[in-house]
């Protein structure tokens, strides 16, 4: 069997986009399609050739122009959608789920808790939790507070954090309770969310001139025996990066992206505001699941998913 034909093959007939060994597929509907699937989760691809990323057509150089004229900041997306839809599904992890009214709220009440806590604009903020709701909320709410989103992995939590919080001059965290032992000598300034409970807070956050050339999000590139480099990546980066995912392979009210793959820290904040900034539904499959293919049988058929990821490597 030519494993490597029958994946150009597939990918051919139900592609959407490669980024990396992340790929975006819609959702097979046959037998043999799920077969492909599995083979692809399961067991990828070892050889040297990797699968390029498709050419980006002049419909989408075009879609990309726009972004950079565009003077709003990309949460602004999600909260007209918010606005026009409240009541619309926006977020879904295990059992829990969140309209897009109930998670604009929430963002908003933990964006004035950051603010109060003396998070400025463009000034860094650290995200340390799993893939979850509290995960979706914290990352909105950074930037309606007009903060930088730095992604962190809970699964490498050493002795360099403190540099990496150095590093991006990071001096808000927000993490869960199971990590707050990590910050106990950082001296940053701890906000614990966890995803049982959303924020408790009356106000809403002070509204800030963020614009499209404001940075919206920060990447640790790390080196072994080097200091952390943060590079800063502005909302019209973001906003690009989307238009060009629209462009391929559009979304919007009606559809479910399922989120089942582990993707680079680099990328969880457009993958996370890719579907909410579109009016679509982002169904996030627990960890512990992702690798069970009845499991993710049974989840696309129930949840009505019509857009996934899947793990690829080359």
């Amino acid at each position: 069997m030519d494993v490597r034909a029958d994946v150009d093959r597939w990918l051919t007939e139900h592609h959407v986009v490669m980024n990396g060994d992340a790929l975006m597929c819609r959702v097979p509907h046959s037998a043999r399609d799920w077969t492909m699937l599995e083979e692809i989760i399961l067991h990828p691809v070892q050889n040297g050739t990797p699968i390029r990323e498709p050419q980006r057509d002049s419909a989408a150089r075009r879609a990309l122009t726009l972004a950079h004229f565009a003077p709003e900041p990309i949460h602004r997306r999600f909260e007209v959608c918010a606005q026009l839809n409240p009541g619309a599904r926006a977020v879904k992890f295990g059992e829990d789920e969140l309209t897009y009214g109930e998670l604009d709220s929430e963002a908003d009440g933990l964006a004035a808790i950051l603010q109060e806590q003396g998070l400025a604009p463009r000034e860094v903020c650290a995200v340390l939790m799993p893939e979850s709701l509290a995960m979706v909320r914290a990352i909105l709410a950074v930037l309606k507070a007009g903060g930088v989103c730095l992604m962190l992995d809970p699964a490498r939590v050493d002795a360099r954090l403190a540099a990496v919080l150095r590093a991006s001059g990071a001096r808000t965290v927000i993490t869960q309770r199971a990590q707050l032992q990590c910050f106990e000598d950082v001296g940053a300034n701890v906000v614990c969310c966890d995803a049982d409970t959303g924020p408790c807070h009356a106000n809403w956050p002070t509204d800030c001139a963020a614009d499209g050339v404001s940075p919206a999000c920060a990447v640790c590139r790390e080196s072994e025996g080097d200091a952390p480099t943060i590079v800063f990546q502005q909302h019209v980066d973001v906003l690009d990066r989307l238009e060009w995912m629209q462009a391929i392979a559009p979304i919007g009210q009606g559809d479910s992206l399922l989120q089942g793959a582990e993707h680079p820290l680099d990328e969880a904040v457009w993958q996370t505001l890719w579907p909410l900034t579109h009016g679509a539904r982002l169904v996030i499959l627990p960890q512990r699941e992702r690798m069970d293919l009845e499991r993710v049988r049974r989840l696309i058929e129930q949840e009505h998913i019509t857009v996934m990821h899947v793990n690829f490597r080359g």
